[in-house]
């Protein structure tokens, strides 16, 4: 019974980083000129502020520029005209200086330690559980 109970707390742990992902998204800041979203239809003018999931698309025109802000403070600048993709995690541009905490891969370092200690958090919960099979008490007599 333990061993299904600590499976299953890693399977849904495994499976929760994607998922918890796809919902990530950022804030656009737009620094100058305008910028227009699309959420997988036309798109539309966007003011600044606007929240974005991961999957939208930004488009600038000549002159503008605008800047993505993620959650975990990571910042991804866009300078040139064009069609950008909103991805899960920030993707900041190689020689940026600062913290923008992220990986060397664009992974949200923080976000993947506190999946790791809630892991090993419930495993050892797990493990501290008696290993006592229910037993089912006897028939009340009449």
């Amino acid at each position: 019974m333990k061993t299904t109970l600590l499976f299953t707390v890693a399977l849904a742990t495994a499976f929760s980083a994607p998922v918890l992902a796809q919902g990530a998204g950022a804030t656009l800041r737009i620094d100058s000129g305008s910028a227009m979203v699309s959420t997988g239809g036309e798109f539309a003018t966007a003011s600044s502020g606007a929240q974005l999931s991961s999957g939208s698309r930004v488009m600038l025109g000549e002159g503008s520029r605008s800047t993505l802000v993620y959650t975990n403070g990571c910042t991804q600048a866009l300078n040139n005209p064009g069609v950008y993709s909103v991805s899960a995690t920030c993707v900041a541009a190689n020689g940026a200086g600062g913290s923008n905490g992220a990986g060397r891969a664009g992974v949200d370092v923080g976000g993947a330690a506190i999946i790791t200690g809630v892991t090993v958090a419930a495993a050892a919960a797990l493990a501290s559980m008696d290993d006592v099979e229910y037993v089912a008490p006897p028939p009340v007599s009449r």
